[in-house]
């Protein structure tokens, strides 16, 4: 249960120790292809080769940045495989219940630490000044979510990927995640940063199974189909006293 939260209240810590945002920017280099390579077998795909495939070019897209938008594009998608793989990791070893209040501890902490706190803003500003590693030239900054002008951590697309292993209605889930993150950002009208969290318990909600649907589920439709033919037994039985008494 504590497994999301502590990694954001770790992550936060550290980066604002001297020297930590660098020691954060350099793990993430390096860290994060290996990790999004292993989301296939993190999560259970059918095909789990296919995102170590994709690992290597996007990577060189990230290093090379041929343009800004496909640096960014790149950086996200590599960020979002190593989010798959590490809530899957972390799924394999704790039970449904607790991923859950884990989630819900996560954006309680985020919004704690954006708005009452307000430990993520110099986060961020420390990540974003630090400077990777350099082979021939520097690599890739992974260390937060950076597409155009909008700053991402972490735990902002970990939330939705761990999101994706506590619900039934995974569409439903997403698309109401997506709908109430819309409206979430219009906040930034009025302040910045915001905390990113909150929309994914909208999608927590509204992905569990209704008791309808839990109710029409394999175990109920088998005992539906046994109480069916207790019944045209029954009637059957009672066709035949009604002919015997007949005769």
């Amino acid at each position: 249960m504590i497994i999301p939260a502590a990694a954001l209240v770790v992550g936060v810590t550290v980066a604002q120790i001297g020297g930590g945002a660098d020691f954060l920017t350099a793990l993430a280099a390096v860290a994060t292809p290996l990790l999004a390579a292993g989301a296939g077998w993190a999560r259970g795909w059918r095909l789990p080769w296919l995102p170590a495939l994709c690992v290597p070019p996007l990577y060189a897209v990230a290093w090379l940045r041929p343009a800004p938008w496909a640096s960014d594009l790149a950086g996200v998608a590599l960020i979002a495989g190593a989010c798959l793989a590490i809530t899957g990791l972390v799924a394999g070893v704790a039970p449904p219940s607790w991923l859950t209040g884990g989630l819900v501890l996560l954006v309680v902490l985020d919004v704690i630490l954006v708005w009452g706190d307000r430990q993520v803003e110099p986060t961020m500003n420390a990540l974003q000044s630090a400077a990777p590693p350099t082979i021939g030239r520097p690599l890739p900054e992974l260390q937060q979510v950076d597409f155009g002008s909008a700053t991402m951590g972490w735990l902002d697309f970990a939330a939705p990927a761990l999101l994706g292993l506590l619900v039934q209605r995974r569409a439903v889930a997403g698309i109401a995640t997506g709908i109430a993150a819309s409206l979430w950002g219009l906040l930034l009208l009025a302040t910045s940063p915001i905390a990113a969290t909150p929309p994914v318990l909208v999608g927590l909600i509204a992905g569990r199974k209704t008791p309808r649907s839990i109710a029409t589920g394999p175990i109920s439709s088998l005992n539906e189909r046994v109480c069916a033919r207790a019944q045209v037994a029954d009637r059957s039985c009672a066709s035949q006293a009604t002919r015997q008494e007949r005769s």
